[in-house]
């Protein structure tokens, strides 16, 4: 049984000969397959289109293909049943009905050879108007057995009838005997590889970068949506903190409710930390709004009450030192409060990002209140998991037990549990989250080889041949670079630093990892350095790599 096994010829695709549905062709299959030694690879049913002249697609079969490492290829016509040729046209005899065959098995088997060796050739540049090794042609009876004399342009040897196909080896070898020309020999394995690439090609269809992302972010966009409705369950409670996951949505919340708070007639501030995200969250806010919607950093609005108030607060100490920003600034916002008449005040305040406020800016916040005494509306989100700037986040005592945000909604879940493994939160995603790639980690000697991996990564990101992704849909993040140095790893991909032109799609944005806090993109890619300040390194980790959407690339550094 073993030995048996050892000479049967392999047949793709892989099936059972008795499983083809022709019965011709099924008894040729098994004829071959258990005739021919196991060196010969039997290739069934192949099919192609071509073009004729005129430019008009045509298509071709062949029933069989024979690869034999030492003799080269046979192509196989199979004619089942019972066949005449009355020295003009080929009859099928079914039971009392004679049908006239439309084609000629002898040229049909003629023309696919012809055809399938210009496909083969295309892999054998140097072969000219040859290929390496012998190919020709049969015609397969099974169920028949020539008798009569064969006209000139068939050779006996082409067929392939009952008879002869009981010792098919032997067939075969005169068929191929009688193609051999000087100069053929053996193919070798890569010369095999290459007809095997034509003959079983296997191929995928891949979902393109770009098109995955729009499908994921659709989905993600309903689950935003959805998210809202714990703006419902809060609408009758004016104070309130909002803890929540990264991407849970906070910031969406921060300016839906911002905007709600407007709408109703109230004077509404809305601050964050840094600058990038006031200037996404301005742009995203109508102009109709005017001055009943103001947002800013806590720095611009410090510095702009004291402008109004006619306090100078770049004049009261250094703001490079340390404590300018989180005392000195504070104390002058208090001071200005002071002097302001009410309309320079507010109803309402929402803060997101409330993990990065220090203690005196939430004191100093009381005084921007018009009524400090009765804050009619106090809305703070934060993540102390995110916090890079103050050592204990703490928050206003009056907003009460916070309310728990613990559904991602903007990451896909394969970021969102990486980032939340990080620091060690429980993420939940409801039923519909696209579940996307896994954050893929690439280890590198050198800075210098991270940006060249990063360049790499960021071309297949964008080319419309590779990704397909616009340039404001991806960033690269770093701890701290030099832009200089960037270029020419990027080669036809330019480089930002200006939030504008990223969001203007002119430019890939690079950024640190603090810049970009707050903010999101669809594919990000970041470089992670060894430092030796490592006290706030896990917050910035999970802070970073939570910004990636649907793709996230970090490339780390060997320390």
């Amino acid at each position: 049984m073993m030995k048996a096994e050892t000479l049967m010829a392999r047949l793709f695709p892989a099936l059972d000969p008795s499983d083809i549905d022709n019965p011709g062709e099924r008894l040729v299959a098994r004829a071959l397959v258990e005739q021919l030694p196991n060196k010969v690879e039997v290739f069934h049913g192949f099919n192609w289109l071509s073009r004729s002249r005129q430019g008009t697609l045509m298509e071709g079969e062949c029933d069989f293909v024979l690869l034999d490492p030492e003799r080269g290829l046979l192509f196989v016509e199979v004619k089942g049943g019972s066949l005449v040729f009355d020295g003009r046209d080929w009859i099928r005899q079914v039971g009392a009905e004679r049908r006239n065959l439309n084609k000629d098995p002898f040229s049909q088997a003629q023309r696919a050879m012809h055809d399938l060796v210009e496909l083969v050739k295309r892999r054998f540049p140097r072969a000219g108007d040859e290929l390496p090794c012998t190919y020709g042609f049969a015609v397969a009876f099974p169920d028949c057995r020539v008798s009569g004399n064969l006209p000139p342009s068939i050779q006996p040897e082409l067929i392939l009838d009952a008879a002869r196909m009981t010792n098919l080896e032997d067939s075969v070898r005169r068929v191929f005997a009688g193609f051999s020309r000087s100069g053929h020999r053996a193919l070798t394995e890569r010369e095999m590889e290459a007809v095997r690439e034509v003959l079983y090609p296997k191929y995928q269809l891949l979902p393109v970068v770009w098109r995955k992302v729009e499908d994921q972010e659709e989905r993600l966009r309903r689950l935003t949506a959805e998210q809202q409705r714990i703006l419902d369950i809060l609408a009758n409670q004016p104070k309130a903190a909002i803890r929540g996951v990264a991407g849970s949505g906070k910031t969406i919340l921060a300016l839906a409710k911002a905007q709600s708070l407007a709408r109703a007639g109230m004077r509404t501030l809305l601050l964050c930390y840094n600058r990038p995200l006031k200037d996404w969250l301005q742009g995203a806010v109508p102009e109709s709004f005017g001055d009943g919607l103001v947002i800013d950093t806590y720095h611009g609005l410090a510095d702009d009450l004291c402008r109004t108030a006619d306090l100078r607060l770049q004049e009261m100490g250094n703001p490079k030192d340390q404590t300018f920003w989180t005392e000195t600034a504070p104390e002058a916002l208090m001071q200005a409060c002071e002097r302001l008449a009410p309309e320079h005040k507010f109803d309402a305040v929402v803060v997101d990002e409330g993990q990065d406020f220090h203690d005196l800016w939430w004191t100093s916040l009381d005084s921007v209140f018009r009524d400090a005494g009765n804050k009619a509306c106090y809305y703070v989100f934060y993540d102390p998991k995110q916090n890079l700037y103050v050592e204990q986040p703490s928050l206003p005592g009056e907003l009460g037990r916070p309310y728990e945000l613990q559904e991602n909604c903007r990451n896909t879940v394969r970021i969102a549990e990486h980032c939340a493994a990080l620091v060690g939160y429980e993420t939940r995603h409801r039923e519909g989250a696209p579940v996307g790639d896994a954050p893929e980690t690439v280890r590198v000697r050198t800075l210098a080889d991270a940006l060249k991996e990063a360049g790499r990564r960021v071309r297949l990101l964008c080319m419309p041949n590779q990704g397909g992704l616009q340039m404001s849909q991806v960033a690269v993040l770093a701890p701290g670079f030099t832009e200089k140095s960037w270029p020419a790893h990027f080669e036809t991909i330019p480089l930002t630093k200006s939030f504008d032109q990223w969001r203007r799609k002119e430019c890939v944005l690079i950024a640190s990892w603090s810049r970009f806090k707050g903010l999101e993109a669809d594919a990000i890619v970041i470089i992670e350095v060894p430092t030796k300040d490592d006290s706030h390194l896990e917050a910035n980790r999970y802070v970073a790599r939570s910004r990636a959407k649907h793709l996230l690339t970090i490339i780390e550094v060997e320390g």
